[in-house]
């Protein structure tokens, strides 16, 4: 029997790059790093890369002297757990559709792969090693592009009957409200989302006869508001209110202990958070709110990597 110490790999794929990271059972990072994902290529081609830094990351556990006891890995899509593999196709990778995640992976090394959607991979991460550690119930979500997230009840992630749960954004809060990339209407982040947030500045712009330059984003919303702009101060307000909404609605229902907030919109700071957790209060049912809490993601970049490992390491503990 080996005296090496066991290591584990997290990947996060993502449409540009291939986040990777080896690290200890308990979250330390002894090395991490990202490479493209050739995501616009084709399939052989995705799983090439992922061939190519699996081998990498096994001679490194060697100086480090431990062995790669098992790989985590997050994917955009509806991912089977119990096969680790992908649910039909997902809009980023196009070529992805129905990966076979393990079975590719555990035919080229023998080492086991456990994989899942990268938003509860995420989230995984904040409940094992970052803003919930230590929480059982948690909500979990990205504020950017779009809204994603990840929902853990009793300590475990909630995946829903075939896979497809946890989908934050698609909670609709305005009855047929504006049309979503999803097929469905009013979505959660089709009015708190990044894009959705410049969107509503925009148009208050427009009625008021101002130019504004092509590729303004929050981060220009939230600067102006900083200057006392009142288009911009209602904007972020605005924002919040309908995010006060769609929380309190997830409060509601899953009565968590902590909502745990990341992605670009939410790094606009304290202040940011604090109006949020206000309209939450104003409309989630008081019972729901009893020691409930509001925190910044901890983790940032690294959560997908991170939350692989923490997967990857306690699904081998329970596979032993």
């Amino acid at each position: 029997m080996s005296n090496k110490r066991n290591l584990f790999i997290g990947l996060d794929l993502g449409g540009t790059f291939l986040k990777y990271a080896l690290g200890t059972a308990d979250g330390e990072l002894l090395i991490k790093d990202k490479k493209p994902s050739k995501a616009d290529e084709s399939q052989d081609e995705i799983f090439n890369v992922i061939f190519e830094t699996i081998s990498e990351l096994k001679e490194k556990a060697a100086e480090f002297d431990g062995q790669v006891a098992a790989i985590g890995l997050g994917s955009p899509g509806a991912v089977h757990f119990e096969e680790c593999r992908l649910i039909g196709s997902t809009p980023n990778i196009e070529k992805w559709t129905d990966a076979p995640i393990r079975k590719r992976v555990e035919s080229q090394f023998e080492i086991p792969i456990w994989a899942d959607n990268d938003a509860n991979v995420m989230a995984f991460g904040e409940a094992r090693q970052g803003a919930a550690k230590g929480r059982k119930n948690v909500l979990c979500a990205t504020l950017g592009t779009g809204i994603g997230g990840g929902i853990l009840i009793d300590g475990e992630l909630y995946r829903g009957t075939h896979y497809a749960g946890s989908e934050i954004g698609h909670v609709m809060i305005v009855h047929n409200g504006r049309k979503c990339n999803c097929g469905g209407l009013g979505c959660f982040e089709q009015y708190a989302s990044a894009p959705a947030m410049v969107r509503n500045y925009k148009e208050k712009m427009q009625e008021l006869g101002k130019t504004l330059p092509a590729d303004i984003g929050t981060e220009f919303i939230f600067k102006q508001a900083e200057k006392d702009e009142i288009e911009a101060q209602q904007t972020i307000d605005e924002t919040c209110d309908y995010l006060g909404t769609g929380f309190a609605s997830l409060v509601n229902v899953f009565n968590p202990e902590m909502l745990v907030l990341g992605g670009g919109v939410a790094e606009a700071g304290e202040h940011f958070i604090e109006k949020i957790r206000k309209a939450i209060q104003e409309k989630a049912m008081n019972p729901a709110l009893r020691g409930f809490e509001v925190a910044h993601a901890q983790l940032k970049n690294d959560a997908g990597v991170i939350g692989a490992i923490s997967m990857a390491f306690e699904e081998y503990e329970k596979a032993k």
